[in-house]
């Protein structure tokens, strides 16, 4: 079973008894430093390793569980009113279960319990509560919340609704309604039914039937709404991918002798569709986009899309294909080493990508892909699919390296907005070290002093950053990335002949001129960078030989270069220039203009 990695950064908040009195935040005016952006909030000792449950879904609040002599303490922090909002029924074991839900602004914890059983606890952002959940249960272990945050689903015991026969002891499933008050058991009389996972909205969910235990062999699926089953498939094992509206589900549909169907299960009609056999063999399925209309499945050789609003399957690719968060893009593999098109799915045009590099990752926003460039040690870049452009961050000496993360979440290397990324960067005889790159002003910033977590996944660019003391314990910031002040300082390109893209050609003995300028809006000298590299992207130290260049300063700080190519009759290796401007005084960098320099016929 494949299932997607989701990096819970909802906030899901449910509400007890007791008023919300806020606290002062935890530093007012922290004196530590993260090695970018400003500290907002100094959030306290927290457990080594703890990655979750950090900010609801709309980034209003960060929930943490701060270390309290031997047990620890669930904090909320309020970005925006930048305090601690007071929980009570709050100290919990240190390795206590704290989920937001995923489409809500409800936070659920537990508190041991006697006779092994534990207490649901939840806060609602409004009204600002905390409320006990399935009070009428005998709760064991809380296996997850809806998108919505209205159920919460568990194994446990019920006197008033006791659990078929069928289920075994401590293995009974049940959901608790908060707007009924009511735990119901999830079995039948005749079926056992283990909830596997909620969609990322609403109240809707998969589970597996079958057995008596976690541990028995499975007969079937459940596709079911709030507390019960709505559809049973007895071939229909699980569930790989949730649609990120939550109204559909990839499945596996087991036809026995070795070969399985993906499918899609639709909750709108009920529906369990295979994706089309004329499109080969799928041995992996997952959606484009926020909606569910849009299949992406990967075949034992390339991938193809189905749409299914209108039935069509289309080959996307014979390699590797990677789809934009808002799923208007596709980024495909080419045939030749590092090299990829790009296809438009709003109007089905695919072109050769600029872009040419070894792996990278979408930006939240779908507006960039950053990656590392071939050839070894390389220049960071992102690609823009908008103009099919691609900048460069530097320039570097050739012996620096640059990485990417690998990251199928853009919410865990890149902010909210698409501006900053997560980038790592080795000079020689050193060591990796993480990065923020400003991808507006195609600068880098750090290095960063600790590991990070998700970014905010709405409102600020905010990064959570942890800092080790000692074995068991490490300090947790909240970031705030955006400079200040925050002033449009990249350079503008006042002139470009030619255009970039353009190829730059000549034959032996003739010459062709590239004039190129740039200024800034704050009037600040800019300086113009020149990097070469071969066909394959492999930096080059010099320009080819036939090339020169005059560089002349205007006023304002502004620069012009007035290059000539004349190559001489010993040329014979072509050559690719990349010219970016960059801010003396800030570093903030223009994006890239590139040209293919070589000898064209005679």
């Amino acid at each position: 079973m494949t299932r997607r990695r989701r990096w819970t950064l909802a906030l899901l908040l449910c509400g007890v008894g007791a008023g919300i009195l806020p606290v002062p935040a935890a530093v007012a005016a922290p004196a530590v430093d993260a090695g970018v952006g400003s500290v907002v909030a100094d959030l306290g000792t927290v457990p080594y390793g703890t990655t979750r449950p950090g900010f609801s879904v709309d980034g209003a609040y960060y929930a943490s569980l701060v270390v309290s002599g031997d047990r620890c303490d669930v904090h909320v922090y309020d970005l925006a009113r930048k305090v601690q909002v007071g929980l009570t029924h709050a100290h919990v074991a240190c390795g206590s279960g704290v989920r937001w839900a995923a489409d809500a602004d409800t936070l659920v914890w537990s508190v041991n319990a006697a006779g092994g059983d534990v207490t649901v606890y939840a806060w609602d952002a409004d009204p600002g509560q905390v409320t006990v959940l399935a009070p009428d249960a005998h709760v064991y272990t809380v296996t997850g919340v809806s998108g919505d945050g209205r159920y919460l689903s568990f194994t446990g015991r019920s006197d008033a609704h006791p659990a078929p026969a069928v289920d075994a002891p401590r293995e009974a499933g049940f959901v608790y309604d908060r707007a009924g008050g009511v735990s119901l058991p999830l079995s039948g009389p005749d079926r056992h039914v283990q909830l596997l996972e909620w969609a990322p909205r609403d109240h809707r969910f998969t589970g597996w039937t079958g057995g008596r235990t976690s541990y028995d062999q499975k007969t079937g699926s459940c596709f079911g709404t709030g507390t019960a089953c709505d559809v049973l498939d007895p071939h229909v094992f699980f569930g790989d991918d949730w649609s990120r509206d939550g109204t559909a589900v990839v499945g596996e549909d087991v036809l026995g002798g070795g070969s399985n169907v993906m499918l899609v299960h639709d909750f709108t009609d009920g529906s369990s569709t295979a994706f089309p056999t004329r499109a080969g063999y799928v041995d992996f399925a997952r959606f484009v986009g926020p909606g569910a209309d849009k299949v992406l499945g990967n075949l034992r050789r390339g991938t193809a899309l189905w749409d299914r609003t209108r039935g069509t399957v289309v080959r996307t690719s014979d390699g590797s294909a990677v789809a934009s968060p808002t799923g208007q893009y596709l980024l495909v593999g080419d045939d030749r080493p590092d090299a990829y098109r790009y296809r438009d799915l709003s109007s089905g045009a695919s072109a050769p990508a600029t872009y040419r590099g070894t792996g990278g990752y979408w930006t939240r926003d779908g507006s960039s892909y950053v990656g590392a460039g071939p050839g070894g040690c390389s220049s960071l870049r992102q690609w823009s699919p908008a103009t099919n452009t691609v900048s460069l961050f530097g320039p570097p000496g050739l012996s620096t390296c640059y990485r990417v993360y690998a990251s199928s979440d853009p919410g865990h290397v890149s902010s909210a907005s698409g501006r900053f990324a997560i980038v790592q960067k080795e000079p020689t005889g050193g060591t990796l070290q993480p990065f923020v790159a400003d991808l507006r002003r195609h600068t880098l910033a750090g290095p960063l002093t600790g590991w990070v977590d998700s970014f905010a996944p709405a409102g600020a660019d905010v990064l959570p950053v942890h800092q080790r003391l000692d074995a068991g314990t490490e300090r947790l910031l909240l970031v705030d990335l955006t400079p200040v002040p925050d002033v449009d300082d990249k350079p503008r390109w006042s002139a470009a002949t030619p255009a970039t893209g353009a190829s730059v050609e000549v034959a032996v003995g003739g010459q062709v001129r590239v004039q190129l300028g740039a200024s800034d809006l704050q009037q600040t000298p800019v300086n113009l960078s020149f990097r070469w590299r071969t066909d394959d992207g492999t930096p080059v130290a010099s320009a080819p030989k036939g090339w020169s260049c005059e560089r002349r300063r205007l006023a304002a700080g502004a620069t012009v270069a007035d290059c000539t190519f004349a190559p001489p009759k010993d040329f014979t290796a072509v050559r690719y220039l990349d010219v970016s401007a960059t801010n003396v005084a800030t570093g903030a960098q223009s994006d890239t203009r590139s040209y293919r320099v070589g000898v064209g016929p005679t």
